[in-house]
């Protein structure tokens, strides 16, 4: 084929370097589409592929001497346009050469000509589309790459009406250039009335000199989490506790695979997609080690290929998963990248169970040995120090802790369910506890245990929820007989701290004094063990843990001490859980000291004592409502507008106790305090109501239950505002009244006054 003369513009310079990049790995099954609507471009670059990879297969070592083609240019039979059997058609008249070795590979294969479909009949076309979706069944034959050019209308039919080949696709490449001119007829299909999946066959529109930049996608889902310490919810709020995970744990995956070779093609179309990112992402300051994963599934290519020992194919899956797993503890955690690191555990576990008598287990031959050795000295340490693999029950630990950070993936592209991933990790927690024994070092099973109650804590969230809490506590229980507080302190104090977490939540659905006074003990054994000079935050966070634990066993056995004790354990975190350092842990500790400050107030203590408590309340919830005003309210854990109705409330029982009826200046600022705040919260109020008017179709159930309950608040902040402006009347006659109306806004003055 001759090399058409053209122009190429840089951005598609650097795709097609991208597209011949992918193409030289020389990985089995590779399924590439490549997009452009400029036939002479396309000609152009599809002749300049297939001439540069034979002229660097030519000059490759010497024994690739074989006269044997690197890659061919097929043009689709039109009449029958099944490039399944242009391949077989091709092979059968240019079989292999039986001395071809290990340097002379299938050849790949490039299909021209899919653009000419668009001037055939509908059953044609319709019959182009059935081949492709026949892909699984013709993959055995397909061991090289494939390379299919096509306009962009047909790469928006192909994702539409052959799913299946669209599914096994490793990466899309699509180059910019103007239709080509209508000669060619772009654009304008037959009418296929009611074809089926060919209804979407039209060109979607005008695909001008756009820049389009090649995506690898594959097989994988596209694109974190913290492990923050377990805080109960502020007294009064909904907040969900989140357990502290497990500093030493890894991460992802699915169950052992029974079948290496079909998984391996699957997780090398997931490396590929990442590896395409992350050299885009890179431009042209590539690191050295974003090949690593490229260089990895050579090594594997090479293993599968001379049917190496089952060790070494798990060595080197074991590398692979290492790399990913390190890009997941250095905080990328992306579903691609968990995926990824699941799949590669899976292989080493897959091919660690393989019967050691089976065809997979071939020695390896000296030039395998040869070839290997020289390949390795490419590869970084996750390949070269990955010479020993650890215990089954790690791997398995490693695999359940991955399949619960994909539980927790909350992006829009994550399309995990996460009760199921759940339900995975826990199998696998239990798989690798089975897997322990008497020789077994204490730290694995104290891994698999504490995980193991943080996976069924999570999974109480979505069902079963007791029953999941009980799971929870006997994992925790079980970790703490292997956890000697003396040697491992902040071990023993997390597991500690997430045991009293599950009884908390133990405590919101049955017999709340037992599990409470069980969750006050662990958070006190937890405290004892936390350093508040070496570890500021986690020992902050257990004592606001304590101090909501006995706030809310206050609430079952009425106690002043209890209420005294969770002031003491609120006001010792604020300590540490300072505005400058973590500005919404600091707000809702400092709305928790006030709501205990409020209840002390109002159950136990003598007219000066509560006046004292009352103020005190009253300086926490504006010290929360103050930090709060200055950060993302989404980071908030309480809920403000129930602060500031609670501040407004102080303030109206300050200005309405009989000690204050003899101060009229203090007795009125705490009055205009209580109805400013009240205002306040009413017009938020109104204005979540309106604002949650403007949703529409499937969400007015929910907007109707929404609105009920904004509507039911605001009533109540209405009610407070209406009983304050009494008190206005009753502690300082008609000119207070007034005083108070004056500050009610027009729109609320009729409902307050019917009401008065």
């Amino acid at each position: 084929m001759s090399i058409p003369s053209q122009k190429v513009s840089s951005s598609n310079k650097l795709i097609y370097q991208r597209l011949k990049q992918a193409i030289d790995l020389n990985l089995r099954r590779q399924i590439f589409i490549a997009a452009c609507d400029d036939l002479c471009l396309r000609d152009c670059l599809a002749a300049r592929l297939q001439a540069e990879l034979a002229a660097e297969s030519a000059g490759s070592d010497p024994r690739s001497r074989i006269n044997y083609p690197r890659f061919v240019s097929l043009e689709l039979d039109l009449s029958d346009p099944n490039p399944w059997a242009s391949i077989a058609a091709w092979l059968t008249q240019h079989p292999p050469p039986q001395n071809r070795g290990s340097y002379s590979p299938l050849p790949g294969f490039q299909i021209l000509g899919a653009e000419h479909l668009t001037r055939q009949s509908a059953s044609v076309q319709w019959s182009f589309l059935s081949y492709l979706r026949e892909i699984e069944a013709n993959l055995q034959m397909c061991e090289s790459t494939l390379l299919l050019w096509v306009s962009r209308p047909w790469l928006s039919s192909i994702e539409q009406s052959a799913p299946e080949f669209w599914h096994w696709r490793t990466g899309v490449f699509e180059f910019e250039g103007e239709p080509t001119p209508a000669k060619e007829d772009f654009g304008h299909f037959e009418d296929l009335g009611n074809s089926g999946d060919l209804r979407n066959l039209r060109d979607s529109g005008d695909f001008g000199n756009k820049l389009l930049m090649s995506s690898l996608s594959g097989q994988s889902p596209i694109p974190d989490e913290q492990y923050p310490i377990s805080y109960p919810p502020s007294p009064g709020s909904d907040s969900k506790s989140v357990p502290l995970a497990d500093d030493e744990q890894s991460p992802i995956s699915h169950p052992p695979s029974p079948a290496p070779d079909s998984k391996s093609v699957q997780l090398a179309d997931l490396v590929l997609a990442a590896a395409s990112e992350d050299l885009e992402a890179e431009n042209d300051a590539t690191s050295e080690e974003n090949f690593l994963p490229l260089q990895t599934l050579q090594y594997i290519e090479l293993l599968q290929e001379h049917q190496c020992c089952s060790e070494a194919l798990a060595l080197a899956y074991h590398g692979l998963g290492n790399y990913y797993r390190d890009r997941i503890l250095g905080g990328d955690v992306s579903e691609q990248n968990l995926t990824i690191a699941i799949r590669a555990i899976e292989q080493v576990i897959a091919y660690l169970e393989v019967d050691s008598n089976s065809q997979q287990n071939q020695p390896l031959t000296e030039e395998c040995a040869r070839l290997i050795a020289q390949l390795t000295e490419n590869l970084t340490q996750y390949a070269q120090e990955s010479n020993s693999l650890p215990p089954i029950s790690d791997l398995l630990n490693d695999l359940g802790t991955l399949y619960w950070m994909l539980s927790r993936d909350r992006t829009q592209h994550n399309a995990s369910d996460p009760v199921s991933c759940l339900e995975r990790s826990i199998a696998l927690y239990l798989e690798g506890l089975n897997r322990t024994n008497a020789e077994t070092v204490p730290q694995t099973r104290v891994r698999l245990n504490k995980n193991l109650g943080i996976a069924s804590a999570d999974l109480a969230r979505y069902r079963d929820k007791t029953e999941n809490l009980q799971h929870a506590v006997a994992a925790y229980q079980q970790a703490l007989l292997d956890l000697d507080p003396a040697v491992e302190p902040q071990q023993y104090a997390a597991a500690q701290n997430n045991l009293a977490t599950a009884y908390w939540n133990l405590a919101q659905d049955g017999e709340p004094i037992v599990y409470l006074k069980s969750a006050i003990a662990a958070y006190t054994q937890a405290l004892s063990c936390y350093s508040p000079e070496r570890e500021p935050l986690n020992y902050a966070g257990v004592q606001n843990n304590l101090g909501t634990a006995c706030w809310n066993l206050a609430q079952h056995e009425p106690s002043e001490p209890l209420l005294v004790r969770a002031i003491s354990a609120y006001r010792e975190a604020l300590k540490y859980r300072t505005r400058e350092l973590v500005p919404a842990a600091a707000a809702a500790t400092y709305n928790n000291l006030g709501t205990a400050y409020w209840h002390l107030a109002n159950q136990f203590q003598q007219k000066q004592a509560r006046t004292e408590s009352l103020q005190q309340a009253i300086t926490a919830y504006e010290a929360a409502l103050d930090i709060a005003a200055e950060i993302d309210r989404t980071k908030l854990t309480f809920d403000a507008l129930a602060a500031r109705n609670n501040l407004g409330l102080a303030h109206y029982q300050l200005a309405t106790d009989p000690d204050f009826a003899a101060n009229k200046v203090a007795q009125t600022s705490h009055l205009e305090a209580a109805l400013h705040h009240q205002l306040q919260v009413c017009a938020e109020w109104g204005q979540n109501l309106n604002d949650k008017g403007l949703t529409y179709g499937d969400k007015l159930n929910l907007q109707a239950a929404a609105n009920s309950q904004a509507a039911d608040s605001r009533q109540t902040a209405l009610s407070y505002i209406v009983k304050t402006i009494r008190a206005f009347y009753s502690e300082c006659g008609l000119p207070g009244q007034n005083l108070a109306l004056s500050k009610v806004p027009g729109d609320l003055l009729p409902e307050i006054l019917r009401r008065l």
